[in-house]
């Protein structure tokens, strides 16, 4: 049976500390590599490869090709969490409070810059396929 929604139930469970903030990105998921990597705008994968997914007449696209896409964007995605780890490597050494969230922004500018070069009808597609590549890494 259903029960009547309660002002109780939106409430968060635990409250943050005063003077914390609670963060979109969690620090233990970056890993920090040791390695430089690539400017995204370097990287040889782009949007424009894998907007075919994002265009209304996805539906005619092979079995093949769609295997070839997904290659094309989990390889997209691996570069964008590399270049979240060197931006977390930087912003950790400025002393900042939440380095993991100027880390991710950083990561999104360059997205969105990539997306705006190669792809500048779907930017939005862009962002939010490196958002989903942020989160689900």
């Amino acid at each position: 049976m259903l029960t009547p929604f309660a002002p109780s139930d939106a409430k968060a469970k635990a409250k943050p500390r005063k003077g914390q903030q609670r963060s979109l990105w969690a620090v233990r998921s970056i890993t920090d590599r040791k390695t430089s990597t690539p400017l995204l705008k370097d990287v040889p994968e782009s949007f424009a490869s894998i907007a075919a997914i994002w265009e209304p007449n996805s539906a005619k696209i092979t079995i093949e090709n769609l295997g070839a896409i997904q290659s094309l964007a989990s390889r997209l995605a691996a570069a964008i969490e590399s270049r979240l780890s060197a931006h977390y490597r930087e912003t950790k050494k400025a002393a900042l409070q939440h380095p993991s969230d100027v880390a991710a922004y950083l990561v999104l500018r360059e997205v969105d810059e990539k997306a705006r070069a190669e792809v500048p009808r779907l930017r939005l597609k862009a962002l939010d396929f490196g958002v989903t590549a942020l989160l689900e890494k």
